[in-house]
């Protein structure tokens, strides 16, 4: 039976929300054959007409200023200038990524959405008295969370930089001529080192003196004894690392970064400068661990009023690749070889892919005048007022768009997962086993022009893996896999809500109470952020849901139930290219705004509006209870048509071919095994369980026994399912 267009909006509305489907994962469906990208495909036909590029909604008839060269050289038609290649930017504090907003312009009925007043309040460094407010000011720099800093506070922090005295007067030379790498080690091993490097220093500085010269390349070592020659070498091999930190600490102390975290010790990476500098990896959008490493490196290396304008660049073109509705940043430009990658227009030649990220930027940057720190601040003051929910409009004109766009395009999704082990990833004893990951999972949006097959962007993201699971009162180790196979999107949905199954651990839906030291408080909370909506929720700032389906003889798609899998947004952002999910496909927050909202741009789609929801949960952890309630869900938009998604099997790794089904106990430092809620314990051989015996716990040393593989009708197939 064909699905009406009602039922298939109930489905939209009400499966998202069906409590336990969060990335729990699936047994893996018959893969069909992806299809290959076309490098050489026929002709498209040629289509003399013109046509509509972008699925949204026009801005409205009204004039807007046209930027040219760092000045405003004319009034434009807002509502005519996509069709005169030109970009229409919103610079008001009222901007938000079309997925938060309510309408797509003042003709259409306000949809309201509940999250996109907490959006706007933290994109202006506003600190709500709520639950938001209290999370973001504890992460003080959102970015790299996926909400970008509004043009007011970027202002604001600009100018406050241009203010600082220090910062016109910074030696940042010791940061400049340094290529290595200096990692966090530790407090008391940071201290050491800068202790040790001052020693040789004193020793160095005596031996110059002696000699009566100013520099160690003046000396005549012939004249130094054995010991002054093994401190100089010493000196020498620490000194770069050394300066470099004096010239990051100096930096760090005169931005403010070491406030509130204590005292620093002079050329140590000890915790104050490691804290102090994710901070400052944090305000500048840099996926860094808090020490100096290439991306943290290079920005370091500029002076603070250049990375304040690069922050301003980065976040106009943001905007300005939302507003223009493309995607491409290069990623896909150049095949392995390193030859570029293209598609065969309507003149029969082949064009590149190109990088319309690095085209708008540049664009936008003339347009605007941003070339230097002064004049983007310059730029900055010009713009006077910046409305919190009015509009200030501007216009610049956009590279030209490949001639695959369309506002209804052929977009498919393909997500490779890369390198697959199913294997347990620990051993007899506990401890963690190598499985190198060479080829990381990563999803790819395609579009279908004429025959060809053209990839627009590809991102890192994850696969499931081995995680903890809550079985009858105890946490045990679970597969949650990542099925491979053919699976569409229906919705997409903006500060979606997670319903945490009964699987869940209890202390992972919980956090420290800030008040349990009052009377009569419990010592925890309701982590409400990992439900969301929130930007760190457990899903991010967006999510488009899994599922499955069967295309009818008539062409027509028919969608079957919620599969448990997402792509979504992630606040986790160091994790994205390192780890392991519960089966979901995790996406930087901004990549995933970002890809969503490129798909809502050239995709027919309805707004549903907000969902609503009864949802509770009594949460059981250290003799306390704990309530969760979600009343309200996400943000959905509804696709007219579903787009096709293909999850790849990827490479099998390991000599277990397929998922294991069942769980697996947590190792018992204790006992020393894997011991099962009877008493009896077990060891992982391949794709099943095998007994053993283990010493009392107070014998010492424990043996192992290898054994036969542990019969089916003994394991409780109920709570840890069968070994096969």
């Amino acid at each position: 039976m064909r699905l009406s267009r009602s039922a298939s909006l109930l489905l939209v509305s009400l499966l998202p929300l069906v409590a336990g489907s969060a990335c729990s994962g699936g047994a893996t469906r018959d893969l069909t054959d992806p299809e290959q990208v076309a490098t050489n495909a026929p002709e498209p036909e040629t289509d003399a007409t013109p046509h509509e590029t972008d699925s949204r909604p026009a801005p409205m008839a009204r004039p807007v200023p046209l930027w040219e060269s760092g000045r405003v050289v004319r009034q434009v038609d807002a509502a005519h200038a996509r069709e005169h290649g030109l970009v229409v930017l919103e610079l008001g504090d009222g901007w938000a990524p079309y997925l938060f907003g309510e309408r797509g312009n003042e003709s259409e009925p306000v949809v309201p959405n509940s999250y996109r007043r907490t959006y706007l309040s933290l994109a202006r460094g506003e600190f709500p008295d709520d639950l938001h407010g209290e999370r973001a000011r504890g992460d003080e720099y959102l970015e790299l969370f996926g909400i970008a800093p509004s043009l007011s506070l970027l202002r604001t922090r600009m100018k406050t930089t241009s203010e600082l005295a220090c910062a016109r007067t910074l030696d940042l030379s010791g940061l400049t001529s340094f290529d290595g790498t200096i990692p966090f080690r530790g407090n008391d091993e940071g201290r050491r080192d800068a202790t040790r490097f001052v020693a040789l220093e004193r020793e160095v500085e005596r031996v110059l003196a002696r000699q009566h010269v100013e520099d160690v390349a003046q000396l005549d070592r012939a004249r130094l004894s054995d010991r002054e020659k093994g401190a100089l070498e010493q000196y020498e091999q620490r000194r770069p690392k050394a300066l470099a930190l004096r010239s990051l600490q100096a930096r760090l102390e005169c931005e403010g970064f070491y406030r509130g975290l204590g005292r620093y010790a002079p050329g140590a990476l000890d915790r104050v400068t490691h804290e102090a500098l994710a901070r400052l990896e944090k305000k500048h959008r840099v996926y860094g661990w808090g020490f100096l490493g290439a991306q943290t490196l290079a920005v370091v290396k500029r002076t603070p009023m250049e990375t304040d304008r690069d922050d301003l660049v980065r976040v106009l073109t943001e905007r300005a690749i939302h507003a223009a509705g493309v995607i491409e940043d290069g990623s896909t430009s150049t095949k392995a070889d390193g030859t570029p990658r293209t598609f065969r227009g309507r003149d029969g030649s082949e064009h590149p892919i190109p990088n319309l990220e690095v085209a708008i930027r540049d664009s936008l940057v003339t347009a605007f005048g941003l070339d230097t720190p002064e004049h983007a601040l310059a730029f900055l003051d010009g713009l006077g007022e910046l409305p919190a929910n009015g509009e200030k409009l501007v216009a610049f004109a956009r590279p030209e768009l490949p001639e695959y766009y369309d506002g209804d395009m052929e977009l498919t999704v393909e997500i490779d997962r890369g390198d697959v082990w199913y294997e347990f990833p620990y051993d007899d004893l506990g401890q963690e086993r190598a499985q190198s990951m060479e080829r990381r999972p990563h999803t790819t949006i395609f579009t279908k022009y004429g025959e060809q097959r053209i990839p627009l962007a590809r991102f890192g993201t994850t696969i499931g893996g081995w995680r903890s699971e809550f079985i009858e009162g105890q946490e045990w180790w679970k597969y949650k896999g990542s099925p491979a196979g053919p699976v569409v999107w229906t919705e997409i949905v903006a500060a979606p809500v997670w319903l945490p199954p009964e699987s869940s651990p209890p202390r992972g839906l919980l956090e420290r109470n800030p008040h349990r030291r009052r009377a009569g408080e419990k010592p925890y909370v309701v982590n409400v952020h990992e439900t969301g909506p929130s930007y760190a929720s457990a899903y991010g700032l967006v999510a488009a849901y899994h599922h499955t389906f069967r295309e009818n003889d008539d062409g027509g798609v028919r969608v079957y139930g919620d599969e448990g899998i997402r792509s979504h947004g992630s606040v986790d952002y160091m994790s994205i290219m390192r780890r392991h999910s519960h089966g979901c496909h995790r996406l930087h927050n901004h990549i995933a705004v970002r890809l969503m909202s490129f798909v809502l741009a050239h995709r027919h789609h309805r707004r549903v509006g907000m969902q609503r929801v009864n949802f509770e949960r009594e949460i059981e952890h250290e003799g306390e209870t704990y309530n969760l309630e979600v009343r309200e869900g996400g943000y959905v938009f509804e696709l007219e048509r579903p787009l096709h998604v293909q999850v790849l099997e990827g490479r099998i790794r390991g000599s277990v071919r397929s998922p294991l089904e069942f769980a697996i106990p947590k190792f018992d430092t204790v006992r020393g095994g894997y011991v099962l809620p009877d008493g009896g314990a077990v060891l992982v051989r391949g794709n099943q369980l095998v007994p053993t015996t283990l010493a009392p716990p107070d014998a010492g040393a424990y043996s192992t026994d290898g054994g036969v593989p542990l019969p089916t009708p003994g394991l409780d197939a109920g709570a840890w399912g069968t070994a096969r």
